[in-house]
């Protein structure tokens, strides 16, 4: 009870945080005007200017659909319809503003569903407030799906024989020889495990409690040796021996600092009350809708098959429509989503995942496959509708709408880019000579796509591990990098602690230095295009120091995923039994 009370405090705390943040420091029409805010007047002119480009997505933002409502408005034809050869009448303002020269991304029923309610009025702070409540609210959905999306993960992984193998090791422990309650065939070697294990209640390599020399045995066992000698390969006991002795330290026993029943709420807390969640809501973010989708996607996507009614009964739970609908709705906003397709349809039973078991997961992935097309599909046609004159009017607005979002572009032919971010396509880009420009906009937009396959056929155990990869990669690549959107992939990486103790001290040290180079970068950033004391060199050693901080988290992850998908193979196989009896 309790806990229960700490936890809706906490979230009321954090939710009445981020709306008095919007409302007082960012009191101003977004990041177009920082002049006469709180935090231009205490830190300068341009520090809101700065700070949206380390965390915001120019193309999804609340000031990116004024603009479209600007050109609506100044459009002659708006208030003109015009009828379509398929009987249908069409504003002929929506294909107006897609017109060479306007720079406007937002999809049509995006600007037609978001823009114009919310945007397309007035200025009032009834608006703005309605707009922050929007964004908050989100940020709780994405919080409340995280939060059933690591029980879930938990739940079926304890079900799996990942967390046997745990069981018997942990058992084996305290078991005599002989003991019918341990299967010494599931039991993980001691030089297997992970030496993080302890930190969330896990199997980890013991430390000897006196002063001693350690030798490691084949079979996972230690022995003291007091005169740090180890002599040929085998010790007194006969059991064979690693020619290695290592110093020991003095330790007692470790107590968790986690449990694994733990790790959901801590990451659902994480998600809603960061302060990079807050600052990107404050600063106008359409971003967090969209991670909303692809959560509630998630969410639906690892829904159990059956639920106990009130009788007694069992009764089956429909969740293909939600996961297609939802995982579509966040696709056609930004098409980088539909790599998260692949994940969805492993938990939906491709390759026969064995991460649930089969009481718990559906095997309806062709249905959900077929209805993610048709969801996609069917918004494009309306969307069609929307903007009228036909397939190849359309076809021209899909070029302006998605292709910013997956390749980093000139926006128009005067040979404008997007401003600086916290990636370097943008700094490369401006390096290049223009005939080369296509050429860097396939080769770095196809590079995330390179990896998709060959993880999915290595890791399809692990699909939450395959998302948080994904979203990582993303992070890296996306043509405007945000740290809105690395803080995802850190949240979903979260929900997979069996991959986190297997994780190296280096990923811990690269995640605590990534406030100096996003600091810096707000700093250079100011420095560079208000003051004029600065150049662009600045920025792009930050983004480069804040590349390698993140590819070193992300590749730590895929490897403590791969040993642990290792250590799992191996026990079920037998190699280690075999090799054991081998140097017997």
């Amino acid at each position: 009870m309790n806990s229960a009370i700490a936890i809706a405090s906490t979230l009321a705390a954090a939710a009445i945080f981020r709306l008095l943040t919007c409302y007082l420091l960012f009191s101003t029409n977004y990041a177009t005007v920082d002049d006469d805010d709180i935090l231009s007047r205490a830190l300068g002119p341009g520090i809101l200017r700065a700070i949206s480009a380390a965390i915001l997505d120019p193309v999804h933002t609340w000031d990116h659909l004024e603009e479209a409502c600007f050109w609506l408005d100044d459009n002659f034809h708006r208030s003109a319809s015009v009828f379509s050869g398929n009987g249908t009448t069409n504003d002929a303002g929506y294909g107006a503003i897609y017109t060479p020269g306007t720079r406007i991304v937002a999809p049509p029923l995006v600007i037609a569903f978001l823009g114009q309610p919310l945007v397309c009025r007035p200025n009032s702070i009834f608006l703005r407030v309605l707009q922050s409540l929007i964004l908050t609210i989100a940020d709780g959905v994405g919080a409340y799906c995280i939060y059933w999306l690591g029980c879930r993960i938990v739940q079926g992984e304890n079900m799996s024989n990942e967390a046997e193998m745990e069981r018997h090791t942990v058992l084996s422990e305290s078991c005599e020889d002989g003991d019918e309650a341990l299967n010494k065939d599931l039991v993980i070697p001691e030089i297997l495990r992970p030496d993080m294990g302890w930190t969330i209640d896990l199997p980890s390599k013991r430390l000897p409690t006196d002063n001693c020399s350690k030798v490691r045995l084949v079979d996972g066992g230690v022995s003291c040796n007091n005169n740090n000698q180890v002599e040929g390969n085998h010790i007194d006991n006969g059991k064979p021996a690693i020619k290695d002795a290592i110093s020991a330290t003095p330790l007692l026993d470790r107590e968790p600092l986690l449990l694994l029943d733990q790790v959901p709420i801590i990451a659902s807390l994480c998600y809603f009350g960061n302060p990079i969640s807050m600052l990107a809501n404050a600063t106008g973010t359409l971003r967090s809708l969209w991670d909303a989708l692809l959560l509630l996607s998630l969410y639906y996507s690892t829904m159990p098959v059956t639920d106990l009614a009130k009788e007694g009964v069992s009764n089956k739970i429909p969740s293909a429509t939600k996961v297609a609908m939802f995982l579509a709705l966040a696709t056609y906003a930004d098409a980088g989503y539909a790599m998260f397709l692949f994940p969805i349809l492993l938990w939906r039973g491709l390759l026969q995942s064995p991460t649930l078991i089969s009481k718990i997961q559906h095997y309806d992935w062709k249905s959900v496959l077929l209805l993610y097309i048709l969801h996609l599909g069917g918004l494009h046609y309306f969307a069609s509708l929307l903007v009228g004159d036909g397939p190849s009017a359309y076809k021209k607005v899909l070029v302006q709408t998605i292709l910013p979002n997956v390749a980093f572009v000139q926006q128009d032919s005067s040979g404008s880019v997007p401003g600086p971010s916290m990636g370097l396509h943008w700094y490369m880009f401006v390096q290049l000579f223009d005939r080369f420009r296509p050429y860097f906009s396939l080769f770095i937009s196809g590079l995330p796509a390179m990896f998709v396959l060959p993880l999915m056929i290595r890791l399809y155990r692990y699909p939450c591990a395959l998302a948080a990869i994904f979203q990582l990669l993303w992070a890296i690549f996306r043509p405007t990098t945000t740290v809105h959107t690395l803080t995802l992939g850190l949240h979903l990486a979260l929900l997979n602690p069996r991959t986190i103790v297997r994780m190296r001290y280096p990923s811990l040290i690269s995640f605590f230095a990534l406030p100096v180079p996003i600091s810096l970068f707000i700093t250079f950033h100011r420095m560079w295009l208000v003051t004029g004391n600065g150049n662009p060199n600045y920025i792009f050693f930050q983004c480069l120091a804040y590349g390698m901080f993140v590819m070193i988290i992300t590749m730590d992850f895929v490897s403590g995923t791969v040993k642990r998908d290792k250590v799992r193979r191996m026990i079920e196989k037998g190699t280690v039994k075999k090799l054991l009896n081998k140097d017997e």
